[in-house]
């Protein structure tokens, strides 16, 4: 089966989530603090729980609404704090429909749902009850027409009801077996169930093994819990293990850690220097009351090797982020590839950096997503796919409406979105470098002229800028060691256009003194132009640059208006009184170029070329 909806009702800050549309793979619940994530994943936890390592029942006292208790005191007993929908799949119907009969499942969904101080799990209608047993009644020798009714309490009653001995008979032994409650068995045996994984179940650094073997898994901390999976996984969870030899256990937790080690450092990416050992130590015991002194108790010890510094320290020792990364791995390699489940995270990886929390999104899509159903909370912009922005729900209190979990995402508060749009800019960010080759210039103005010019040159058989070249506006002058700084250290090649002044941008001089950046990476523009400062603008012709600035609107301006020998933009701020938008002109030079730019100089195209050989020499 898999997970379609899920609705919350009266359940702690929910009043009412409306439906919750859940995707076959990943869900996400995005949302503030105190939004309400928590409450929803804890009360879909509850349908159906795996261990009781959390709450698993609803209670009055504990869950219900403060707000609602006393109003709705006398039917608290009837309402129901989750519902959900499942959809059946190909070998769920094949064995309903084996075990009652074909046609006995007229739709692939089932509705189950629990309520306040009950254990059980109900049902909503979902299988042809009077198709269930149609075949008894065929099979007794009676008369379909006479006994078959609308539904399976009228069916039975006539059946009980006929002075047909074989009739009663059967009405008697239908009422006993009670063929639609052996139906919803049949359905809950295949229910999936769902794990619940927070903070509480990071591993300790040690626990006793004697109590993860004899205690029953439902009365396990959730830390135990995870530590019983680490067990299993080494293959050592029977209490023979403890009493093997020397180099049978240390067999079997040598390749139960190098198992955990290979997987870890898959998705681990922090710090490679690591790996994971486990360990047994023996802890004497108090003698008993009697004077009998007891074997030792056997616990096991989690440790990580630190290769670099060659020590090794107790996993309680790590970074939290480091802890509760591996102890995920340990909770959920235990089954990865088997049964599947609904993996329910509450803002999992919280302590972890932006790129381990990118690792822990491809275990997710990797791993897990593959088998099992995943809904994890978060506030995190990293714990955001860009890419799946349809797997986020947003989850709001809102005023006196309690919690609302809504799939319309871009109508919620925009503290609630804002995770969404920062994950949005980081990848808008990184579509925009994507290129493996930067160059990087002052203004959205430069990336204009230097694609169109090149253009030009190239339909007259020059040769316009290599298309390796990814053309990046930094916003000014100004930030260009800023970006300098940041893409330098990433496997990007990168090259900068500097307006200005030759050699007057110290923050970049001491780029280059320090290595960060290729002084033949740097390309001043006045090695161009061969005056004292010059921006790309400076390799027009004065003349031509002003009718650009008349066709486009900026000034009707001409030569004899400038005063001075510096760079035009700033001769013609001079004569305005103030400073023009730089890229308005280059904005119509994009619309309407044709004649414009046929009425380049040859200077001004030998300029141009010259610059754009400069920087595609630069290439390899």
């Amino acid at each position: 089966m898999r997970l379609k909806s899920a609705a919350v009702k009266k359940f702690k800050s929910v009043d009412d989530s409306t439906s919750i549309r859940i995707e076959e793979d990943v869900t996400a619940l995005v949302g503030k603090n105190e939004s309400g994530k928590t409450a929803v994943l804890q009360a879909m936890y509850r349908i159906n729980p795996l261990t009781s390592g959390h709450p698993t029942s609803f209670e009055e006292l504990r869950d219900y609404p403060r707000r609602y208790r006393s109003r709705d005191r006398n039917k608290i007993s009837t309402v129901e704090p989750v519902s959900m929908e499942f959809e059946l799949d190909d070998d769920d119907v094949a064995a309903f429909e084996g075990k009652f009969g074909e046609g006995t499942l007229p739709k692939r969904s089932v509705q189950v749902s629990r309520r306040y101080g009950d254990k059980d799990i109900y049902f909503g209608p979902f299988a042809n009850e009077v198709s269930m047993i149609r075949p008894r009644i065929i099979d007794a020798g009676l008369s379909l027409p006479k006994y078959e009714k609308d539904t399976y309490e009228e069916t039975l009653g006539a059946l009980k009801a006929s002075t047909a001995e074989a009739a009663k008979k059967l009405g008697a032994e239908l009422e006993e077996e009670n063929i639609p409650g052996r139906g919803r068995a049949l359905l809950l045996g295949r229910l999936p169930k769902f794990q619940y994984f927070d903070e509480y179940n990071m591993l300790p650094g040690s626990v006793s093994i004697r109590r993860l073997q004899r205690e029953n898994e439902h009365d396990l901390e959730p830390d135990e819990r995870t530590a019983l999976s680490l067990l299993r996984l080494a293959g050592v969870d029977g209490e023979e293990f403890t009493e093997a030899e020397y180099e049978s256990r240390k067999a079997a937790l040598e390749a139960a850690a190098n198992q955990l080690t290979d997987e870890l450092f898959e998705y681990w990416t922090q710090n490679d220097d690591l790996s994971v050992e486990l360990d047994i130590e023996f802890r004497p015991l108090d003698p008993l009351p009697n004077g009998h002194v007891q074997p030792p108790e056997p616990w096991l010890q989690i440790r990580v090797r630190n290769q670099r510094h060659r020590v090794t320290l107790n996993m309680s020792e790590r970074s939290k982020g480091f802890i509760w990364f591996f102890s995920f791995l340990a909770a959920f390699s235990e089954f990865a590839d088997e049964t599947r489940r609904v993996i329910l995270l509450d803002e999992p990886g919280l302590n972890l950096h932006a790129k381990a929390q990118a690792d822990l999104l491809r275990y997710i899509d990797e791993r897990l997503a593959p088998h099992h159903q995943v809904i994890y909370s978060t506030h995190s912009l990293f714990m955001i796919a860009p890419d799946h922005l349809e797997r986020c729900r947003t989850v709001e209190d809102i005023d006196n409406d309690g919690t609302k979990v809504s799939e319309d995402v871009w109508s919620a508060r925009p503290e609630t979105v804002f995770p969404l749009l920062g994950a949005l800019g980081v990848e808008m960010s990184q579509t925009l470098i994507i290129g493996a080759h930067q160059l990087l210039v002052e203004g959205p103005a430069d990336v204009t002229y230097l694609s169109i010019v090149g253009q030009a040159l190239q339909q007259s058989g020059g040769r316009a800028l290599d298309a390796r070249w990814t053309v990046t506006p930094v916003g000014g002058i100004d930030k260009l060691p800023t970006f300098v700084a940041l893409l330098g250290s990433s496997d990007l090649k990168l090259a900068v256009l500097m307006d200005g002044a030759a050699g007057g941008n110290q923050r970049l001089t001491q780029l280059v003194n320090r290595g960060m950046l290729d002084a033949k990476r740097l390309i001043p523009i006045t090695d161009i132009t061969q005056t004292a400062e010059a921006d790309l603008e400076d390799l027009f012709d004065v003349d031509w640059y002003l009718n650009l600035l008349d066709k486009s609107g900026v000034a009707k301006l001409v030569s004899s208006n400038l005063t001075g020998n510096g760079r035009v933009v700033k001769r013609i701020e001079a004569a305005l009184g103030g400073r023009f938008d730089h890229y308005q002109p280059a904005s119509w030079l994009l619309r309407d170029r044709s004649n414009t730019v046929d009425a380049l100089s040859d200077a001004a195209k030998q300029r141009f070329q010259e610059l754009i050989d400069r920087l595609n020499a630069l290439l390899p």
